[in-house]
């Protein structure tokens, strides 16, 4: 490793251990590189150049479309008629309300597309509830964070977006990729639930619906319900393209939110307009320093380095696999998701295909990975904004969110190891030949 590899190494992580921003801490260690390389500062413009052209990708248009397609159906009272239908699903059961916290996270993913939202928009009123029916304020809090990971990788996910752009590999690929593994997650969180119903005595309620108002619930969650399909059914037959589908999902969203449930005005229209552009602001400022970044370790020839690594300990794909699989759990403590896909995608994605290893496997399991990072202290942004939505203190919450981490850590592997659960679903779409 070079010598000024290795200060562009200590600058970021250092910035980050010490608490900087994270657009802050990549963005001043790429600068370091053309200050500490001889001969590269006289060529500064080239940052400014990859600066721009990181950003500058057709793909990358999906990313503020999912966002407000979230925000609005988030914004129209659609949490509420969520958790209303997986009340109706699952809530009879004993513990029926962690149950029905796991069940709407998994249905509230395939709209919006992203852990944080989920956490914002179902964690106020799913939190609450389960306080009111005698769940502790720390385990109903690390619960709903816990579930808000299954958002982004059940479709519509914007990181895979960000990896598909990456990798040039098809976005409807990924997507049909990951529901399974989302599924999973979902499922073995509601496996560990049941192992803690009795012994920690979780109340059972009494689910309340004549037919009328079951057919109300389900005709009210069902135009959410419809949307995931819509974007992927569009995808899939080649009627439209990510970027298409991502458009699609927010006239759809408009029409429910101002027609059909007509919670949706132009005052909260242009609210949702204002979030989503300072979401949309702060990832693309983080993809466009990435991008810096990543033209920096194939200056330095990283992506051939990591090869050799390769080839002299003459690892197979399942160990090269298992140490990433450590390296991005362990990074998923102190880098954010979108950050640890920009900068490791492009770099791990030719070195495993090159290995047999197909690459919307990998990118499933990245994003599992990255996914898993969320609710990883100290950085787990999801903790963080749990802690805020629940009232809680951050140190009560991680304990309990132990079991659930662990479960979704086995899901991993499964997915890692077994390529059928990630393969499955795009081969039978005829997305994947091999």
């Amino acid at each position: 490793m070079s010598e000024p590899l290795l200060i562009v190494i200590l600058v970021l992580f250092g910035l980050l251990l010490v608490g900087s921003p994270v657009i802050f801490a990549i963005g001043s260690a790429g600068l370091t590189y053309f200050i500490v390389k001889p001969g590269m500062l006289s060529v500064i413009s080239v940052y400014a150049h990859k600066f721009f052209t990181g950003m500058d990708s057709f793909v990358f248009l999906c990313i503020p479309l999912f966002l407000m397609a979230g925000e609005i159906m988030g914004k129209t009272g659609m949490s509420a008629r969520i958790v209303r239908f997986a009340q109706l699903i699952v809530g009879r059961f004993k513990g029926g309300l962690a149950y029905v916290n796991v069940l709407d996270s998994m249905l509230f993913g395939g709209i919006s597309g992203s852990a944080l939202a989920d956490v914002s928009a179902l964690g106020p009123i799913v939190i609450d509830m389960m306080k009111r029916d005698g769940y502790s304020g720390k385990f109903a809090t690390a619960l709903t964070v816990t579930t808000a990971i299954q958002g982004p990788i059940i479709p519509p996910s914007i990181p895979m977006v960000i990896f598909a752009s990456l990798t040039n590999v098809s976005v409807g690929a990924l997507f049909l990729g990951g529901a399974v593994p989302g599924v999973m997650i979902g499922l073995s969180q509601m496996l560990v639930i049941r192992l803690m119903v009795n012994k920690r005595h979780f109340p059972k309620q009494k689910i309340a619906a004549n037919r009328k108002e079951i057919i109300r619930i389900i005709s009210d969650a069902s135009w959410a319900l419809v949307m995931p399909i819509i974007i992927l059914g569009g995808m899939i037959s080649g009627i439209f393209t990510a970027t298409e589908a991502a458009a699609v999902a927010v006239i759809y969203a408009m029409f429910v939110g101002f027609f059909i449930y007509k919670d949706l005005d132009f005052k909260k229209l242009w609210e949702i307009l204002e979030s989503s552009a300072r979401t949309t602001a702060s990832i693309y400022l983080i993809i466009a320093f990435s991008t810096v970044i990543s033209w920096v370790l194939a200056s330095e020839r990283v992506p051939d380095l990591v090869a050799q690594f390769v080839r002299k300990y003459d690892l197979s794909p399942a160990m090269f696999l298992l140490l990433l699989n450590l390296f991005f759990l362990f990074n998923g403590c102190w880098l954010s998701d979108t950050v640890q896909l920009l900068l490791f995608a492009p770099l791990f994605t030719p070195i495993l295909e090159r290995m047999g290893v197909n690459p919307i496997h990998f990118g499933v399991i990245m994003v599992v990975n990255v996914m898993i990072g969320l609710i990883t202290p100290p950085y787990g942004t999801a903790l963080y904004l749990g802690a805020v939505v629940g009232k809680e203190k951050l140190k009560d919450i991680v304990p309990e969110t132990l079991p659930f981490l662990l479960s979704s850590i086995c899901v991993l592997f499964l997915v890692t190891y077994i390529p059928f659960f990630v393969l499955w679903l795009p081969k039978t779409m005829g997305l994947v030949t091999k």
